[in-house]
This record gives C-alpha cells, sequence and structure tokens, in this order.
C-alpha cells in the first residue's frame, strides 16, 4: 500500500512547488521590489568584491538605510540553509529564495506576523523567525 504524505509534508511540498513557479518582477509590491533589487545589488557588489555600502547609500537614498538593509541580509545570509540565490539585476523573474523574501517584506510590511512564519516554516528554525520578523519590520520602516 502506497504511503501518503503527513498533511504537514504535503503542505511543505506545496510551498517548494509554488516557489518553483517562475514570478515577474512586476508582481511585487513596492516594498518587496525595493527589498529583492537591494538584495541583488549585494550580492552584484559581492561579486565584483566592492563593499556594498556605497551602492546602497545611492540607490536607497541614506547610509542608515543601507546599514540598516546590511544588517537585515547579513541576518538572512547567517539563518538561511545555504547561500541565499539571486538572479542578475537585468532579469525579470524572481529565484525561489527572492520570493521568500518579497514574501517576508510585504508580510512585515503589513504586520501580518504568522504569515511570515507561515514563509520560512520548514525553512529556517522556528526559533529564528522572530528576531528575522523584528529585523524587517526595522528594514521595511527604514525603505518607506
Amino acid at each position: 500500500m502506497p504511503k501518503t504524505p503527513s498533511s504537514a509534508s504535503a503542505a511543505t511540498l506545496e510551498r517548494v512547488a509554488r516557489l518553483a513557479q517562475p514570478v515577474p518582477l512586476a508582481n511585487l509590491s513596492w516594498i518587496a521590489l525595493r527589498t529583492v533589487s537591494a538584495t541583488r545589488l549585494i550580492a552584484v557588489c559581492a561579486r565584483g568584491g566592492r563593499d556594498p555600502l556605497v551602492e546602497l547609500t545611492q540607490r536607497l537614498g541614506d547610509v542608515t538605510t543601507a546599514r540598516v538593509f546590511l544588517y537585515f541580509a547579513n541576518l538572512v545570509g547567517a539563518y538561511w540553509p545555504e547561500d541565499v540565490q539571486v538572479m542578475r539585476p537585468c532579469c525579470c523573474i524572481l529565484s525561489p529564495d527572492e520570493m521568500t523574501l518579497a514574501l517576508m517584506a510585504d508580510c512585515a510590511a503589513t504586520g501580518r506576523r504568522e504569515e511570515f512564519s507561515a514563509v520560512l516554516d520548514g525553512f529556517v528554525r522556528s526559533d529564528r523567525h522572530e528576531e528575522l520578523y523584528d529585523r524587517t519590520t526595522v528594514m521595511i520602516a527604514h525603505l518607506q
């Protein structure tokens, strides 16, 4: 008799399948788009061996916002189960990691704490959700 996945496993598989579907940048909210764009800029700077603070300061408008975003990005990098994968800046679709970051930004921007955790469930350890949510809300406050 074939085994059926548990409801938690089925939900995880459904979430993975959803993240695998290409999502165009045009479908993002303004705050999610800024989050993804700044993340891509950090990746470009890292590949080029440059400090992203100057570029982020120019793009985000001030050094404080750039520092807050870098702190957020470093925390995400530390808590992500593997290296965060981003698309090239010219690419019009999102990677699964970028989609996760966009969802995190949207949830934090609208105060949907439980949904924020649901985005990360099974991906990032649950004891890290609260700190990620707090840092994401601070980052969002500076981006707006």
